[in-house]
């Protein structure tokens, strides 16, 4: 053969790998965008939502976290109006316009999640047709267009806040494993004349919570790090089915229309793309309920598998596990740094009373108390002044957690050293402060922040000496006398504190109070700051 055919050759032999290649680029290419919308109202007949706008937020940041979706193609509507949405929906056409014109392939999340019935969504007093809805989604250019409806019905009187949708009835679904599907999917929560619920021990409505907990890995049922259409619906029909079966009279079974032509299968969330994974062993129990230390988020819930791990995507950060084997509960805390692949050791689970923990809820009851023990510096609370070491051992409580404040109890006692002088004594104080206050705590990404006030006692053992110490012993005079005395303060602090385990942290508070005390017969206000950085402890 010659050199010129042999060239040819490889240059065949390139652009054959390279179509290869193109025919198996993952469907994960693609340029996403998302529009989550949450609306806790619906009219005024209905009842209103707790949970609603707080899964469109869980959604909004799941299609970030894992779907692919940059944060500038990324829009959440808390409590807007129908025509805030239909302008929005009119940009996105815009922006997906641009794309397809650039050669991209294009897929749109919508995700809705509040009142509405067989014709209409319910919106602030407000109805959105579905037909409308329909038609607007239609007119998106986009080359696969997934739309999901969690959508309520009031009419049902069932326990618990109702939620339905009709739609077309279930079906299973399945595609060639190759690339290029477009058209139109649409899963809603609730099948026709079914209502749907939302929990208030999840925090949201049952299907939203399973379909999160699909996308996270629970559905990942091939086990190859990525979570498609059809596993995401399978996953979210059944668990929806077996939670509503199980907690209502309103059974509810979540339904799919597939409009999809072309091959291959549609890639919704891949595992790779989360800060953190947690890997369930195989056989770990019949369940397990995954929440967020901070937020008392329910993140995932889980069945595991007999034979395989089930890897879940997560955000970095502490979590609390519980897992139901048969008649026990097993229960543990687990610390996942960015970055990081954890493999759960069920050794390190212990075993909690089924009274305890009997429902899926019991993870998110209060946080239980945190000790907190530092080093940093301060002021002396007497006139003289002085600044010193000083050292804290604390104690912290919040009655609730989450992203919103929730009511926060702390006390404690700090123990520091002073030295000051006046024009003729050098005071050395040794300073011990009694502390219990209220305030304000909350979770701020994977920060835990507090603000606290209150008040306290404080005891002071002082010893002054005489700059001229040595003459006066001299001359057989005392030259230092110790004064022991009392006072009381009201302090401010503000506290952050960041995870380094499952169950320790590092804080840093700062703060100050005003100390009353009687000092040469006078009462003496002194404002006292002070900086404590330490190490902190949950049990």
């Amino acid at each position: 053969m010659s050199a010129l055919g042999t060239a040819a050759s490889k240059v065949l032999t390139c652009l054959a790998i390279a179509g290869t290649l193109l025919a198996t680029w993952p469907a994960g290419a693609e340029s996403r965008f998302a529009l989550s919308v949450g609306h806790n109202l619906g009219l005024d007949t209905d009842e209103p939502l707790r949970w609603a706008e707080r899964d469109a937020e869980r959604l909004d940041a799941l299609w970030g976290q894992l779907g692919g979706v940059p944060e500038d193609r990324r829009i959440l509507l808390r409590g807007e109006s129908p025509a805030s949405v239909r302008l929005t929906l009119a940009r996105m056409r815009g922006r997906i316009e641009e794309a397809r014109r650039a050669g991209e392939r294009t897929l749109l999340f919508f995700y809705y999640s509040g009142h509405g019935d067989d014709t209409a969504l319910r919106m602030g007093g407000e109805d959105f047709p579905l037909a409308e809805l329909q038609r607007l989604l239609a007119e998106v250019p986009s080359t696969v267009t997934v739309a999901v409806l969690d959508a309520c019905h009031s009419g049902a009187m069932v326990r618990g806040r109702a939620k339905g949708l009709k739609s077309a009835p279930a079906f299973d679904i399945s595609f060639v494993r190759q690339v290029g599907p477009s058209g139109k999917v649409l899963i809603t929560s609730a099948g026709a004349h079914e209502v749907a619920q939302e929990s208030d021990s999840l925090q949201g409505s049952y299907f939203s919570h399973h379909l999160i907990s699909g996308l996270r890995g629970a559905a990942d049922v091939d086990g190859d790090g990525r979570v498609s259409i059809t596993e995401a619906y399978g996953h979210v029909y059944h668990r929806t089915l077996a939670a509503s079966h199980g907690s209502s009279a309103a059974v509810q079974h979540p339904e799919l229309s597939s409009q999809l032509a072309g091959e291959g299968d549609l890639f919704i969330t891949t595992l790779e793309r989360a800060q953190a994974q947690l890997e369930l062993p195989p056989a770990l129990g019949d369940s397990v309920v995954l929440v967020d230390e901070r937020t008392l988020q329910v993140m995932a819930e889980v069945e595991p598998r007999p034979q395989a791990p089930v890897r879940l995507a997560l955000p970095s950060g502490r979590y609390r596990i519980q897992v139901r084997r048969g008649a026990q509960v097993l229960f543990g805390k687990v610390y996942l740094p960015w970055g990081s692949h954890h493999r759960l050791n069920p050794a390190s689970l212990e075993v909690r009373t089924l009274a305890l923990h009997q429902r899926k809820g019991a993870l998110l009851e209060d946080g239980g108390w945190r000790l907190q023990a530092g080093l940093g510096v301060g002021r002396s609370s007497t006139h003289v002044g002085g600044w010193g070491p000083q050292a804290g051992v604390l104690f912290a409580r919040e009655a609730s957690a989450g992203t919103k404040p929730g009511l926060s109890v702390t006390g404690g006692l700090t123990l520091g050293g002073h030295r000051g002088t006046t024009h003729s004594l050098r005071m050395d104080h040794a300073e011990l402060g009694l502390w219990g206050g209220v305030g304000l705590a909350c979770a701020i990404g994977a920060v835990w922040t507090s603000a606290h006030v209150g008040g306290g006692a404080i005891g002071v053992v002082q010893r002054a000496t005489s700059l001229e110490a040595a003459q006066r012993r001299r001359l057989n005079l005392p030259a230092a006398r110790m004064r022991v005395g009392a006072g009381a303060a009201t302090f401010a602090a503000v506290s952050a504190e960041v995870p380094v385990g499952a169950s320790a942290g590092l804080f840093l508070r700062l703060g100050g109070w005003v100390a009353l005390m009687k000092e040469d017969a006078q009462l003496r206000v002194q404002a006292t700051p002070s900086l404590l950085i330490g190490s902190t402890w949950s049990y």
